[in-house]
C-alpha cells in the first residue's frame, strides 16, 4: 500500500483525540467564574475545535474584554489538568503506524495553542509521527486554519493539490478550501456531517478503518 496523498494533515481535537471531558469541564468552570449561564453539554461541545476566544465571543455573547478574562480562567485549569482528561481515539495509534510504515508524510494543523498542543502530543507519545506541527501561540486569538495549513505545506514542500486535510468541523473544511487542499471529514468527532456538507464536504469516514481505506491505496 502507498499513501493516496503526498501530505496528510490532521486536526487534533475530535480527529486524533477525544478531548471532550477536559475542554467542556474547563469551559464550565470559566463561565461560572464569569457569572455567565452554563449551557447544555451539547452546546459546550461547540467549544471543541474553534479558537477559544472566538467561542466565548460567538457562543456566549461576551465582549472581547470578557472573552480575554474567560480565556484566562479556562487556562488556569486546562493547562494543569484539563488537557490530560483526553485520549487518542481507539485505532488512531495503529492508523498513524500504518501511514508511516507506508511512507506517508504527516502533519498537524490545530487551533489549540502551541504550549498545550506540544504537551498533549508528547504526553500521548504522538509527536514522533509528525513532520510538522502548526498551531498558534497562546497570545493569538485567531488560529485561522488556512494559515496553519499553509505553514504545513510550506514546511513539507508539498503543493496544496497533493495534500489532504482531515478534520471534524466546518472550520477544518473552510481552512482546507482556502488553502486549496483536499478534505476528508471524520464523523466520530465533535462536528456534524451536515455542517461539513453545507460547506461543500463530499468525502467522509465513519471510523478509523474507513479513514485508512481513503488514505492508503494499492501500489
Amino acid at each position: 500500500m502507498k499513501p493516496a496523498y503526498d501530505l496528510i494533515l490532521f486536526d487534533l481535537d475530535g480527529t486524533l483525540t477525544d478531548s471532550e471531558p477536559g475542554i467542556t469541564s474547563c469551559v464550565r468552570h470559566s463561565l461560572e467564574k464569569m457569572g455567565f449561564p452554563v449551557p447544555s453539554q451539547e452546546k459546550l461541545r461547540k467549544f471543541i475545535g474553534p479558537p477559544l476566544f472566538y467561542s466565548f465571543v460567538n457562543f456566549c455573547g461576551m465582549t472581547p474584554e470578557q472573552a480575554e478574562k474567560a480565556t484566562d480562567y479556562y487556562r488556569e485549569i486546562y493547562n494543569v489538568t484539563g488537557a490530560f482528561r483526553n485520549a487518542p481515539y481507539p485505532g488512531i495509534i495503529e492508523l498513524l503506524e500504518d501511514l508511516k510504515s507506508a511512507g506517508a508524510t504527516l502533519a498537524i494543523a490545530t487551533s489549540k495553542p502551541d504550549n498545550i498542543t506540544y504537551r498533549v502530543l508528547d504526553y500521548f507519545k504522538l509527536t514522533p509521527y509528525f513532520s510538522h506541527i502548526a498551531c498558534p501561540n497562546e497570545s493569538e486569538h485567531s488560529g485561522e486554519k488556512y494559515v496553519l495549513l499553509e505553514s504545513c505545506l510550506l514546511h513539507c514542500g508539498v503543493k496544496a493539490e497533493n495534500a489532504v486535510m482531515i478534520g471534524d468541523t466546518h472550520f477544518d473544511i473552510e481552512g482546507a478550501q482556502r488553502a486549496g487542499t483536499h478534505f476528508i471529514g471524520v464523523l466520530y468527532g465533535f462536528g456534524s456531517r451536515e455542517e461539513m456538507e453545507e460547506k461543500g464536504g463530499k468525502v467522509f469516514a465513519r471510523d478509523r478503518a474507513e479513514l485508512k481505506n481513503l488514505l492508503l491505496i494499492p501500489d
